[in-house]
């Protein structure tokens, strides 16, 4: 290599969204709205997830790597009223 070197610029670390199929239920947060849904829809690259909440919002869109985090909802592990234990052998927060 001759002249000046190339910067090298570090990666942006993305959040990736797991591998979704339409019909599973998912737990979402964006900023600061966090709930529950079900995937209506998803692209090709699982890039977009689209999902249909469960506290009457609608459908919303989230982009991966623009701040929204969608992840599966254990069946086994539903969500639970913070006031209350943990069931045995599901994760806390």
């Amino acid at each position: 290599m001759t002249g000046s070197a190339a910067t090298l610029r570090p990666r942006r670390k993305r959040v990736r969204h797991p591998r979704l199929a339409v019909g599973d239920s998912v737990r979402y947060t964006e900023g600061t709205v966090a709930g529950t849904g079900v995937v209506d829809a998803v692209t090709a690259d699982y890039s977009i997830i689209w999902v249909w909440t469960d506290d009457g919002h609608g459908r919303r869109m989230f982009l991966q790597g623009h701040g929204s985090i969608v992840s599966p909802l254990d069946k086994e592990c539903p969500l639970q009223d913070t006031t209350l234990t943990a069931q045995p052998g599901c994760p806390t927060d």
